[in-house]
């Protein structure tokens, strides 16, 4: 079945309402919007208004929620546009990632815009999204100021709290591997100095009884071999990166504990 969102433009009747509003408007979904329905990682509350790529020069515009009400740059305010040129072909009804990623570079602050990158090319949650070519490529479309995003990023961490929590700890110069193996049979989020495991855990994983007593099960298990880890929520992870900062490293300069074995000297 067909749907009509605007004169001479036809889609799927199963398009999201975001998507189906973006062509009332007489554009594709764009910057935060389109990567939110790639499955990339966007701040919190950046699905609150809308965001729409257009082609430069787009005339005939429409407001998003409204394809019979003509509209003018600022006076739809539920939608955000962008004319920024894609650097991929534009089809379907949203940006490629890369596009999307371009675009939330004018909209988001660098360690959103490194955690976006990160997302695109991880392959913990879905099929990486951008290769070593596109990686390139958004490398040099970037604003020269912002191309150290794409150097700064890393697939191995898997949610925006391991990535905020990874740059905190990089300026500070401490040791931080993400997702890397402990032991045969544990993974944490990240190790620091191949010794202190730390935990960021969403609510997603971590939020119901079953997933706190598997937890609780694995960090005494652990404890037999190495410390415990520092677990910290994917919220205070991200809004309050400095304090879990301060008191990763608080706990790192106290030394590794005297006897602990190395992580290749765990079984």
């Amino acid at each position: 079945m067909l749907v009509r969102p605007r004169v001479g433009w036809y889609a799927d009747a199963a398009l999201s309402e975001d998507a189906f509003r973006a062509v009332c408007v007489g554009g594709l979904l764009g910057c935060t919007s389109a990567a939110a329905s790639w499955g990339i990682v966007v701040p919190e509350g950046a699905g609150r208004r809308l965001q729409v790529s257009l082609r430069p020069g787009s005339t005939r515009l429409r407001q998003s929620n409204d394809p019979k009400r003509r509209a003018r740059a600022g006076s739809d305010r539920a939608a955000r546009w962008h004319w920024e040129r894609c650097v991929h072909a534009r089809s379907g009804w949203r940006v490629s990632p890369v596009d999307a990623i371009l675009q939330m570079a004018s909209c988001v602050d660098f360690r959103w815009l490194v955690a976006a990158i990160d997302s695109a090319r991880c392959a913990a949650q879905h099929a990486a999204l951008i290769d070593d070519d596109d990686l390139a490529l958004l490398r040099r479309s970037l604003p020269e100021h912002l191309r150290a995003a794409v150097n700064r990023s890393d697939p191995r961490s898997e949610t925006s709290g391991e990535t905020f929590v990874r740059l905190e700890l990089e300026d500070r110069r401490i040791p931080f591997e993400p997702n890397e193996w402990l032991t045969s049979a544990y993974r944490p989020d990240g190790i620091v100095a191949g010794w202190l495991p730390v935990e960021i855990d969403g609510m997603a994983t971590h939020g119901n009884p079953e997933a706190l007593e598997r937890d609780h099960e694995r960090d005494g298990t652990i404890a037999l071999y190495t410390v415990p880890p520092l677990r910290f929520s994917q919220t205070k992870a991200v809004r309050e990166t400095t304090f879990v900062a301060d008191s990763i490293e608080a706990v790192w300069r106290r030394g590794r504990p005297p006897g602990l074995r190395r992580s290749a000297e765990i079984g």
